[in-house]
C-alpha cells in the first residue's frame, strides 16, 4: 500500500538520508508488469476450472476445427488445466499424450458447471428461433434488398411482431407444431 511520503518537520533532520533510502528502494524494486502470479485455494481453483470450462464450451463446442483467431483462449485455457493435478483435480482433468493437450474426464463432465451449460444453450435456442424465424419471414415478405435497405427502427419494429408471434406460439407449444415444408416423417422412417 503507498503512504504519503510528504517530508514531515522529522524528515527535515534526517533530509538527504531519508531521500537516499526512497531512491534506493525505488532503484531495487523490479515490478515486471508483464507476469502476475495469483494463489488460489482449492475451492477457488476449482470455481476458476469450471469458468474456463463454460468459456472453452461457448468458444468451442460447436466447431469442427480448431481456429487461429481463439487459440491465445485456447493456450490459456490449456495453462490453466494443467494445473489441475498439483491441485488435487486428476480426476476432473488428465493429459492426453496422443493429443497432446489436458482434457476434461466424464466425471467432471458430470459436475455442477455442465447445468450453467446447458441453461445457456437451452436460453440461446428459445432466444435465436424467435429471432431467426421473424427474419427468415421478414426477408421473405419485402425481399432481402428491401430487408437491408430498410431503417433500423422500421426494421426493429416489424421483427419485434413477429418475433411476439413466435415467442407466444413456442411458450404454449414448445416445437410441437414446428415443421418442415419439405420434410415429410415418411422420409425419416428408416432411421436405425
Amino acid at each position: 500500500m503507498w503512504t504519503d511520503i510528504r517530508p514531515s518537520s522529522r524528515d527535515y533532520k534526517i533530509g538527504k538520508i531519508q531521500a537516499s533510502w526512497y531512491k534506493l528502494v525505488i532503484r531495487h524494486v523490479q515490478v515486471d508488469w508483464n507476469d502476475m502470479k495469483i494463489n488460489y485455494t482449492k475451492k477457488e481453483y476449482q470455481l476458476l476450472l469450471d469458468m474456463v470450462e463454460i468459456a472453452e464450451w461457448v468458444l468451442n463446442a460447436h466447431k469442427t476445427a480448431s481456429s487461429d483467431e481463439i487459440k491465445k483462449y485456447s493456450n490459456l485455457y490449456q495453462k490453466i488445466l494443467s494445473y489441475a493435478k498439483d491441485m488435487g483435480f486428476e480426476n476432473l482433468i488428465v493429459y492426453d499424450k496422443d493429443l497432446d493437450g489436458y482434457y476434461a474426464t466424464a466425471e467432471y463432465e458430470e459436475s455442477e458447471h455442465m447445468r450453467y451449460i446447458e441453461e445457456f444453450e437451452d436460453d440461446v435456442f428459445w432466444d435465436a428461433l424467435p429471432n431467426r424465424l421473424a427474419v427468415r419471414d421478414l426477408v421473405k415478405q419485402v425481399g432481402e434488398k428491401k430487408y437491408t435497405e430498410m431503417e433500423f427502427e422500421e426494421r426493429a419494429t416489424k421483427l419485434l411482431e413477429l418475433e411476439s408471434i413466435y415467442y407466444k406460439e413456442l411458450a404454449e407449444n414448445g416445437i410441437d407444431n414446428l415443421q418442415f415444408a419439405n420434410l415429410y416423417p415418411s422420409d425419416i422412417s428408416d432411421l436405425h
